[in-house]
């Protein structure tokens, strides 16, 4: 369960959509997974405004920031600070929405209402979207196995060659400097 809410907090969707997964499976619950996911979200959510809050300035003029700030500065114009609630499914728009409304000094505590209620939909949908493709998953983690292995394969022989083409190619030089042998 500590896992979910770490995940949660650093990762997001991805960690969110396996809780879903361990839940069908069984492992936890899934309002467990739901309740773990919400809070996790919630703490990584509130790391990033009080990133925004404090160290604001510098995050504005950063290369990350002026990417994604005009698409988050445009959905915070239309929807105002429900524009928490969007960023959870407009792709890599939540940690900087978060740090977004951070610089812009909204109130913690009207961003701790609005972000709770997006956390709580957010690990609803992802955490539902992992329970209700669980069976699918499964089957992929079982493919993604035997792939990975002839990936290691290649990759060791990949190495292997670049090792034999690496030391061919160092002694050929090494022979070619010392020149021509004289032998009279």
């Amino acid at each position: 369960m500590a896992a979910v809410v770490v995940g949660a907090a650093f990762e997001g969707d991805f960690t969110l959509i396996l809780a879903g997964v361990v839940a069908h499976v069984g492992i936890f619950t899934f309002p467990a997974a739901v309740t773990a996911a919400t809070a996790g979200s919630f703490v990584g959510d509130c790391c990033w405004y009080w990133l925004g809050r404090l160290r604001g300035p510098k995050f504005r003029a950063g290369r990350i920031y002026r990417r994604v700030g005009p698409r988050i500065e445009d959905l915070a114009r239309r929807f105002g600070v429900w524009e928490l609630l969007l960023a959870r499914f407009v792709y890599g728009t939540k940690s900087a929405s978060m740090l977004f409304w951070g610089l812009q000094g909204l109130p913690f505590g009207r961003f701790a209402a609005v972000d709770a209620c997006g956390c709580a939909l957010g690990a609803s949908v992802f955490v539902g979207l992992g329970y209700v493709v669980s069976g699918s998953a499964t089957a992929l983690l079982g493919r993604v196995r035997r792939i990975e292995l002839w990936l290691l394969g290649a990759v060791v022989i990949g190495a292997a060659l670049v090792l034999i083409i690496h030391l061919t190619a160092k002694r050929e030089l090494h022979i070619h400097d010392r020149g021509p042998s004289s032998d009279s």
